[in-house]
């Protein structure tokens, strides 16, 4: 069988732009939440198989917001039929509403995503613009409890102080486990923005201060998803979360293991880029294997690189990259890593080391 340098095992299904959230920190601002703008049905399907047929084995169904797709339950049936394992990633609002959470349960997806914005009415309208608190805390209620939904938080300069209070109610609303992920750099007219981001080393400072609090309010069950590098923490923490499980590492981008279809089906290599599209279904590839080969063309091998590269010398030396990978290497595009990173001598523990925790 050939190797290939590209081989996704994840891929992202775009199917709409338009969104009932106004988050601020969300690349999806700047396509503009365009109501019309939205995947067909046939081409989702298409897709999907032929993502599955180079080796995708999870397909993460996302927007703006996909709720809002007029074809979801029909495409859940068809993945349903296919076998495909198929993961709804939402704000969870519409679950607020009776009639769509009847029918939702009837096309459910395989598994629900679920990102939590906020714990008060006054948070969830400063940071995603909305005022029916009640009806999204319902919405959260029944997708975590009655859909066993996973939990994610956006961790972004509106929680600085608040974190603790967001996966609070994340628990109380039934959540058995948090995953936390760091606001990253998003792109709009080719300039990065950084607005919502925290300062790295601050924000390694605030997540250390509030670590103990987050771990007893899940009673461990706290995952952080490392978008920066791991020498800006003590190597003790770092060792401390692995021995614990509560860690993921190494973006898609660098690991080449994911893609990322628009609405169009243009093809993207992070959602934050979508600008810059790295292929055009029914003209760069139309089927799986052309998809295949047309992602280990020269072209996109060496796009893949230039992505992927070292973010500092430092990096090339120390003994952790592999496991760190630099943080998102779209971080770079606004801070100068060289006044973050350095080496670090010691290796992490080996795989067989590390004692997972449940």
């Amino acid at each position: 069988m050939k190797t290939y340098q590209i081989q996704p095992a994840t891929a992202w299904l775009t199917v709409n732009r338009r969104c009932n959230f106004r988050c601020k920190w969300c690349y999806a601002e700047a396509t503009g939440y365009e109501p019309k703008s939205e995947m067909s049905l046939e081409l989702a399907e298409v897709l999907a198989k032929m993502a599955w047929q180079i080796g995708v084995r999870n397909l993460l169904v996302i927007g703006g917001e996909p709720t809002l797709w007029r074809p979801l339950m029909e495409f859940n049936d068809f993945c349903m039929r296919e076998g495909f394992q198929n993961i709804l990633i939402t704000n969870g609002a519409r679950f607020g509403g009776d009639r769509f959470s009847a029918i939702y349960k009837g096309h459910t997806n395989n598994k629900i995503g679920l990102s939590i914005k906020a714990s008060t009415p006054q948070q969830l309208y400063e940071v995603a613009g909305v005022t029916n608190f009640d009806v999204v805390k319902k919405g959260i209620i029944r997708a975590v409890q009655e859909l066993n939904a996973q939990v994610s938080i956006t961790y972004n300069t509106f929680y600085v102080d608040t974190l603790t209070d967001v996966v609070r109610f994340a628990v109380e609303c039934g959540a058995k486990s948090v995953k936390i992920d760091f606001c990253s750099t998003t792109f709009s007219e080719g300039r990065p923005n950084a607005k919502y981001m925290v300062e790295p080393k601050r924000l390694a400072e605030n997540i250390m201060r509030d670590y103990p609090e987050l771990e007893r309010i899940t009673e461990g069950h706290i995952v952080f998803e490392m978008m920066v590098p791991f020498c800006l923490w003590p190597q003790d923490f770092i060792v401390d979360l692995r021995r614990k499980g509560q860690i993921l590492s190494v973006c898609h981008v660098l690991k080449r293991k994911g893609i990322i279809f628009d609405e169009r089906g243009n093809l993207l290599i992070c959602n934050a880029l979508f600008d810059y599209p790295i292929g055009r279904y029914g003209s760069d590839f139309c089927d799986d294997k052309s998809l295949l080969t047309w992602l280990n063309t020269e072209r996109i091998v060496s796009y893949y690189d230039r992505i992927g590269r070292y973010p500092s010398t430092a990096c090339k030396v120390c003994h952790w990259y592999s496991e760190c990978g630099g943080g998102c290497p779209l971080r770079w595009a606004l801070y100068k890593a060289d006044e973050f990173v350095r080496p670090m001598s010691e290796n992490l523990p080996t795989e067989k080391e590390v004692i997972h925790v449940d």
